[in-house]
């Protein structure tokens, strides 16, 4: 008998234990703001985040023209393993007028895990964006996003379902390596003014890359696309690389498509510039 209460004792200590080890990892996201209406850093991990985080309610408005305000955040987010139950949006409406975010420093989701929808479309982030290996379990939209950063990070991220960064804009880098999409991913109109390194990437619905805009070098090597991409009138000022990518009739998926660089696929470079379609045409200089 005694053993038995014993027992009885030690799981009721043992559960409570986890009971209060899980209350002290959840926090709202009204801890987050008071610190961000302050312009302090902030730096959490290991939390879970109850509700929606919306960084237009840190209440630093400024206004951009008579329909539209931007909220000015200060200080550096760095989140680091967290969980997100709600949504994460830096896109608002105040008083009928729409508003969207500046960052003026780093924003950092390093390894956290989204439970609901992404909104980050028109947000002008000054220092750098890193989702590092993030997981978008609903819809992740970037669009129109404009980072001023040497580098930018999205690799290994995993998105469950669309994401969009149409007509975003990165000023320097881009990092996409090893990016999963389980649904249909949009790059329209994107503008990497860098380097766009993307190798890896899988790919299991559409993919859309038209009109995309590369400074500098630009890799899609040993990517996986599941249905065929599209790079229709995109813009490569250096060289591509397409080495190892389940491609298939690229004369369909380079339409309209210039090059200022080399253009490598599979152990073909084919080295002058120009119209990618023509240049398939040619004779390309086999590497082996």
């Amino acid at each position: 008998m005694r053993v038995y209460k014993f027992v009885i004792v030690s799981m009721c200590l043992f559960i409570s234990a986890c009971t209060q080890a899980q209350q002290q990892r959840e926090i709202k996201s009204s801890e987050v703001m008071k610190n961000l209406k302050k312009g302090k850093n902030i730096e959490i991990a290991n939390k879970i985040i109850l509700d929606d985080v919306d960084f237009t309610s840190s209440e630093n408005l400024q206004m951009l023209s008579s329909n539209q305000l931007q909220n000015v955040v200060e200080g550096n987010i760095f989140f680091t393993n967290c969980i997100f139950m709600g949504k994460v949006t830096a896109v608002g409406e105040y008083k009928s007028v729409a508003v969207q975010t500046k960052f003026n420093n780093n924003l950092v989701f390093q390894d956290c895990d989204f439970r609901g929808d992404v909104v980050f479309d028109n947000a002008v982030i000054m220092g750098s964006a890193n989702f590092s290996k993030a997981k978008f379990r609903k819809d992740a939209s970037f669009n129109n996003i404009m980072v001023w950063a040497k580098d930018s990070y999205f690799s290994e991220v995993e998105a469950e379902g669309t994401m969009n960064m149409i007509y975003a804009t990165f000023n320097g880098n881009l990092y996409m390596r090893d990016a999963v999409f389980q649904q249909a991913v949009s790059f329209q109109g994107m503008t990497v003014q860098g380097m766009f390194a993307a190798s890896g990437m899988k790919c299991s619905k559409m993919a859309e890359f038209d009109m995309l805009t590369v400074g500098q070098r630009a890799n899609f090597n040993y990517s996986s696309f599941a249905q065929q991409p599209t790079f229709n009138q995109a813009r490569f000022h250096d060289d591509a690389d397409f080495v190892g990518d389940t491609i298939n009739n690229m004369n369909e998926v380079f339409e309209k498509t210039y090059i200022y660089g080399k253009l490598q696929i599979d152990d073909t470079v084919y080295p002058s510039s120009g119209n990618v379609e023509q240049i398939l045409q040619q004779k390309g200089e086999s590497i082996k």
